[in-house]
């Protein structure tokens, strides 16, 4: 196997795991709805239609990302979802390390570099980006 066979799949399975992971965030959402983010809106006075951007941030451009469609700009949108539920949610925990040890947000963050890796390194050819 030659190193570009490999780096394709490379970026297949991290655009995979990606989006896999994050679209179960928005089938809970799907399942058990968005009361929670709606109330956090409505703490934070900002209109209730904002709740649709949690669709489109954690169904719909892990979808994209999976097949490889527009995979930097949805890459991109799953960045500013979790800065949005980071900002809203967690303004206080930034920095914080969790009884563990780890940072409280370490999942985010690993999403925001994650999502920012596969922005830096394209799709690869096993994505619909690559003609």
């Amino acid at each position: 196997m030659n190193s570009s066979y490999n780096e394709n799949f490379a970026k297949l399975f991290l655009r995979l795991f990606v989006g896999i992971l994050f679209l179960l965030h928005g089938y809970a959402k799907l399942k058990y709805g968005t009361s929670f983010i709606e109330s956090v809106l409505e703490k934070n006075n900002l209109p209730q239609y904002l709740v649709y951007g949690v669709y489109i941030g954690e169904v719909i451009a892990p979808i994209f990302l999976i097949i490889g469609y527009y995979t930097k700009t949805f890459s991109l949108i799953i960045i500013i979802n979790i800065l949005f539920a980071i900002y809203l949610v967690h303004p206080s925990e930034i920095f914080s390390l969790s009884s563990h040890g780890g940072l409280a947000l370490e999942l985010q963050y690993f999403y925001i570099f994650t999502s920012l890796l596969i922005i830096l390194i394209g799709p690869g050819k096993f994505s619909l980006d690559e003609k």
